[in-house]
Parts: structure tokens; C-alpha cells; sequence
């Protein structure tokens, strides 16, 4: 879909961040809320979201073809800097990753520079970019790389791309995101969401085979005979959702392939849809009535995360995108028990699972405060290709189609061998990170703060009892709604 995200995305607002900084090749420009705002609300529209997540779901089924021979420069003795700026630590991947890199490129010095993806950390990258201190950055989340984008702190990579041959439906599956039908950024790096498993629970249970598909009711029942009670006093929950608030809302994407926020004929938001609404009332009933999950309200209460139920045993299974990261860690989350991986459920049999594949969370790119272009570009292909599967280290993924699952593992675990201590393999490669298998886009972003804040708040609501799914689902729209016509 050659289709302009300005057009698809509804507007974001130009932030403080750019007052009274300089730096960087260009002045960032004043964005112009109406005419970026017109253009969205007459294209925000199920039809242009469809058509992004047919896109992607056709590019999956297709052979990429050669998708490797643009990714080396003629001359890998080039030499240069690259000052690298990445949420991940280098003992996340990413020290690992610079030095796969130097085999090939010996003479570039990679210097890598971690920040916290968080408002006051994304306010520092902004400042550090304009004030040229970065050449290549790891953005997390769209909404602000979109911000970056729009504020015209990334290069213009699309003649370079086009010179060298570089199709983004080919290699990440997808051209969706793109800023006025300009590439400023690739979209390599994403999550993968699935089932953990604990096998000795499940083969207790009697469940027989790891399933290849199932609905959500066919996990809770398996949920419902994991669950170990003593009277009323729940020893083990059958299964949890993940930490965050929201995840009920994840269904949309399964279904659709968009953005669970947003309705897709619309743009308003999607809160009070009986997919959502039902999504609610499931995982409440699940959580407080047949107790067969661990519950949403302890999570917020406690202040405690998926990984630390699912690892200490007192939950058999788990909705989660990262947990790999904490199997592996045998030293923090020593365990008796294999982990086997399960799809994200789907609604109804015979669905496209469009949460199966890896759905693209960060993009890489070249900034405007860039020192040295040539060797930026170099390590920019490299990292976004090769390199981007050292992303599972820390539990996200590759969205790059040329990633194999063998590598995973061997990034992982070290070996297939020593993989088999601690996983179900063969459930792992079929699940976890899988590039091309059908995942959702993207392309709404319309007043995304305040729509956020409309679901957590009046979710825990309906989570706590204080009020009915129905109603704390309408109440979320018609604020959220409020929100997003103020900014079209």
C-alpha cells in the first residue's frame, strides 16, 4: 500500500521538544495541524486499514525473493563512527550485535549510547538528535517515531532505498509506514505474542498435544483444568492475561489486522464494540468470578508483571510478548518445568490470526544531526536486516523476513540442545517470532494519549467492580471520542 501515513494517521501535535533547539542538518518545520488533520479525517477509514493489513497478510504468503544482496557496501573495509542510540543495553543483544557487525565492517566504531523508553528519555533522544549527538536511532512505538518523522528529525531514505533496490513490502512486509510517501525510517524490529505453557501442568491436566490454533474458549477450558484450588483458595491460576491493562483489546487486531483502538470505519474509538466489550467481560469472568486466572487487580495493586506469575509457578500458562527473555534467565527465574508456546487465540475457528506474525513496534533510521552518513548507512542496513535478530535477547523480535528460527535459538540458549532443557523447540519455531505469518498495522494515531488514558482508567473499573463492562466501555469511547474530534 504506496499509500501517505499523513493521510492514514490522524495528527499529532508538534511537541515543546523542538522549542529553542538547534542542531541537526535542517530546522525542524512548524507542522500544520489543519492541513495534516483534513487529510486524515476524510482517510481514516476501514477501507485504507484494510488494505494495509491485506497488504502485509499477501507479502507473507510470497516468496521475498532476493532480499540480501543490497545489504552489504562493495567496500566493507570502510571506515567511520556511528553513534548508536537504543533503549536495549548492551547486554540486552545489542553489545553482541555491534560485534557480529565488526566481522564485516572491522574498521566502523559503533558506539552505543541506551536510553529509557519513557517521555523523559524520548524528550532526551529529541534534544540529542537536534543537537547532533546521534547518528542512528532505534525508535520504539509509532507514536513517537511519527512524532520524529513529522518534526523531520529523521533523513529522507527514500531516494537511497530506491537506488539500491530496497522494497519494504519484500523485507518488512509492509510500506505502511511511511510519512507523506516517504521512507525516513525501517521497520525492523517488532513483538510476538503467544501462549506459555507449562508443560508439567498441562500434561497433568491431560491436555495431550500443544495446540496449532485455538479459540478462547478452547484456553480457558484447558485454563479451567490447569487451575489447582483448595476450597476457595486458588493454588495455581490455569492461566493470566498480560500485566497491562488493555490486553483485552487485542482481540480487534487478531480479527482485523488494525488498530485495536481505533474503528476502522471511523476513526472514533472502538472501546464500546461488542468484539471489545465481550473481550471484557471474558477476561473479568475468567478473573473474578471462575477464578482461573490471576487477576488483573492484584497485577495493578501489587505492582507486579506477567513474568514473575508464570516463572515462580503460580500461573500454568500466559498471554505475553517477552517472556522468552525471562526463561533464559535461569539464574533470576530458575524453574523444574519446559515451557511450550501456544498462538494467540483467536474468536472463532477458521479466522486469520493476524496475531500470529510480528507486529512492528520499532523502526530504525538515519537522523538529521548524523556525522558520518556513509558509515550511518552501512550499520542502518546491516542492523536492520542481520542485525535485527539479536532484538530476542531482550524478548522483542525481528520483523525481517530473511530471519530464521534456528538463529533464535542459537541467540537464545546457545544451542538446540540447551534450548531443550528449558522450551518445547518445536512449538518455539512454529510460534515465537515467526516474520511470516500474518500480523496487524498501525495506522491511526489520532489524540493517542488521552485515548490510552480512556481505556486503563475505565477499564480498572470495570476490572474492580465499580462498574458494568458495558458501562465503563461507553464511558471510554465517548471520552476518548471527545478527544479524538478535537484533534481532527
Amino acid at each position: 500500500m504506496k499509500k501517505q501515513i499523513a493521510a492514514v494517521l490522524s495528527a499529532v501535535m508538534v511537541v515543546s521538544l523542538l522549542a529553542g533547539c538547534g542542531g541537526g542538518k535542517t530546522a525542524a518545520p512548524e507542522t500544520t495541524k489543519a492541513a495534516e488533520t483534513t487529510a486524515a479525517a476524510e482517510s481514516a477509514k476501514g477501507e485504507e486499514s484494510a488494505k494495509a493489513a491485506e497488504t502485509a497478510a499477501e507479502a507473507q504468503k510470497t516468496d521475498p525473493g532476493d532480499i540480501e544482496s543490497w545489504i552489504l557496501e562493495d567496500d566493507t573495509n570502510m571506515s567511520g563512527t556511528v553513534r548508536f542510540w537504543m533503549p536495549f543495553k548492551g547486554d540486552a543483544g545489542m553489545d553482541d550485535m555491534i560485534a557480529e557487525f565488526n566481522k564485516v565492517y572491522p574498521n566502523i566504531k559503533v558506539e552505543l549510547t541506551s536510553y529509557s523508553n519513557n517521555s523523559d528519555g524520548n524528550l532526551s533522544v529529541n534534544t540529542a538528535i537536534m543537537s547532533g549527538e546521534i547518528d542512528v536511532l532505534g525508535s520504539f512505538g509509532l507514536n513517537n517515531t511519527y512524532k520524529r518523522w513529522s518534526n523531520n528529525l529523521f533523513l529522507d531514505l527514500t531516494d537511497k532505498a530506491a537506488e539500491e533496490g530496497i522494497s519494504l513490502i519484500d523485507n518488512w512486509s509492509t510500506d505502511v509506514y511511511k510519512y507523506n510517501d516517504r521512507i525516513y525510517t525501517f521497520p525492523c524490529g517488532g513483538l510476538s505474542y503467544y501462549v506459555c505453557i507449562n508443560m508439567t501442568a498441562w500434561e497433568e491436566a491431560g491436555l495431550g498435544e500443544i495446540p496449532k490454533e485455538w479459540t478462547w474458549d478452547e484456553y480457558l477450558e484447558a485454563s479451567r483444568k490447569m487451575t489447582k484450588k483448595d476450597g476457595e483458595t486458588v493454588l495455581v491460576y490455569g492461566g493470566t492475561d498480560y500485566h497491562s491493562v488493555d490486553y483485552f483489546t487485542y482481540p480487534k487486531q487478531q480479527v482485523y489486522g488494525t488498530d485495536r483502538y481505533y474503528d476502522d470505519e471511523t476513526g472514533l474509538a472502538s472501546f464500546d464494540s461488542d468484539l471489545i466489550v465481550n473481550s471484557l467481560k471474558r477476561e473479568i469472568n475468567a478473573e473474578n468470578v471462575e477464578k482461573i486466572w490471576y487477576p488483573k487487580t492484584v497485577y495493578r495493586s501489587d505492582s507486579i508483571q506477567t513474568q514473575q506469575t508464570y516463572m515462580s509457578g503460580q500461573a500454568a500458562s500466559a498471554v505475553n510478548p517477552n517472556m522468552i527473555r525471562f526463561i533464559r534467565d535461569k539464574e533470576n527465574y530458575p524453574v523444574d518445568y519446559k515451557t511450550a508456546f501456544a498462538p494467540f487465540p483467536i474468536e472463532e475457528k477458521g479466522q486469520t490470526n493476524y496475531m500470529s506474525g510480528v507486529s512492528v513496534f520499532s523502526h530504525a533510521g538515519i537522523t538529521q544531526g548524523c556525522k558520518d552518513e556513509a558509515a550511518a548507512w552501512a550499520f542502518l542496513k546491516w542492523y536492520s536486516t542481520y542485525g535485527s535478530k539479536y532484538l530476542v535477547i531482550a524478548g522483542h523480535q525481528s520483523t525481517w523476513r530473511g530471519t530464521a528460527a534456528d538463529d533464535l535459538i542459537s541467540l537464545i540458549f546457545g544451542s538446540e540442545a540447551e534450548a531443550a532443557e528449558l522450551i518445547d523447540v518445536e512449538s518455539f519455531k512454529r510460534v515465537v517470532g515467526v516474520p511470516t505469518n500474518p500480523t496487524f498495522v498501525e495506522t491511526q494515531m489520532a489524540a493517542y494519549a488521552d485515548v490510552t488514558n480512556a481505556i486503563n482508567e475505565y477499564a480498572m473499573y470495570a476490572f474492580n467492580g465499580e462498574m458494568t463492562p458495558e458501562e465503563a466501555m461507553k464511558e471510554a469511547a465517548e471520552i476518548a471520542n471527545e478527544a479524538i474530534k478535537k484533534d481532527q
